[in-house]
């Protein structure tokens, strides 16, 4: 059946496009007066240096698997679709409760799938999303799949410590999904990406032996409100697009001093930037699908819109997406 297919659309363009999204975050919602009983810190403070109200903490007993499940079971329902249509599962995930097997293994199993679909992991922390966008346009470029289902599911609550206010503070829980087929559109879906990385900088952000985060917060701003413009530059020019072509700018919810002068930087007008960091913080790998699932949600971006999605995590690893939903 496969190889099938595969011959039927190869002499195709090979496109994509976007037929189903779904999300989950737990049902804990925790506003920053929590820190203030627990820490030394303020709602003010938080707000001031971060732009965060509240975030989402997953039970004890809610792992990364279980959020990504109902994600991605959220998408197919979208979709109209089962597990058995889809043909290849990516996850973004660094925070998995075992080391092995795969989140998307796992969730293929929790699902149900009869068709032995590969799936894998991607670790590419806060940009992980956008590594596992660039696996499947690869993917469709290539003629290897038909349907791809990408997910971003992080529980950070993991390896954050409460004792530390510069991070405590910063960082969610939650999944989303979206699931991709092939089309022979080459200007829908996932029309374009760029991921790069820098492994001698990766003490600036980085987790510890003890499964904690460790960030050097003045110079992770520094190298953010520097790559994350390279890279929406370098995939504008490469499109032969200009900020005016774009209609939302979607870039990674870390903190909203370092998503305005990103915008600053790139002189993109406050409007066209989509911010979810006040309502989900950082949830690092899960970050661009939650602000996207958010958006169509709630018909701030419309459907056959075209975004850019830029994002800058630790590794450091950084890149950005052309999208059209």
């Amino acid at each position: 059946m496969y190889n099938a297919w595969a011959e039927k659309i190869q002499s195709q363009e090979m496109g994509n496009r976007l037929i189903g999204y779904g999300s989950y975050l737990p049902e804990r919602v925790v506003k920053n007066a929590e820190f203030e009983r627990v820490m030394d810190t303020t709602d003010e403070w938080i707000v001031s240096r971060t732009g965060i109200k509240e975030r989402h903490f997953a039970r004890a007993d809610e792992t990364v698997v279980d959020m990504a499940t109902i994600a991605a079971q959220r998408a197919l329902d979208n979709a109209g679709l089962t597990i058995d249509d889809i043909d290849l599962i990516i996850v973004s995930n660094v925070t998995a409760e075992l080391d092995f097997p795969s989140v998307a293994v796992q969730v293929a199993g929790r699902l149900g799938a009869t068709n032995n679909l590969p799936a894998f992991d991607v670790r590419g922390a806060c940009t992980g999303f956008i590594y596992a966008l660039h696996c499947a346009r690869g993917f469709f470029t290539a003629a290897m799949h038909q349907r791809i289902m990408l997910i971003g599911a992080e529980k950070m609550t993991r390896f954050v410590d409460m004792t530390d206010r510069s991070t405590a503070v910063l960082f969610g829980d939650g999944a989303g999904a979206m699931i991709f087929e092939h089309s022979t559109s080459s200007y829908s879906g996932i029309i374009d990406t760029v991921i790069m990385s820098d492994g001698k900088s990766f003490e600036c952000l980085h987790g510890t032996e003890n499964h904690k985060i460790q960030m050097n917060g003045p110079e992770t701003y520094k190298r953010a409100v520097m790559c994350m413009p390279d890279a929406a530059r370098y995939i504008m020019e490469h499109a032969g697009i200009t900020a005016d072509n774009v209609d939302w700018i979607v870039p990674h919810q870390a903190n909203l001093r370092i998503i305005n002068s990103c915008a600053q930087i790139l002189q993109f007008p406050l409007e066209k930037i989509l911010v979810t960091v006040d309502k989900h913080a950082n949830t690092s790998g899960a970050s661009g699908v939650l602000a996207l699932a958010y958006a169509l949600d709630n018909g701030i971006i419309r459907r056959g819109q075209l975004i850019l999605y830029p994002a800058f995590g630790s590794g450091l690893t950084w890149g950005a997406a052309l999208i059209r939903l």
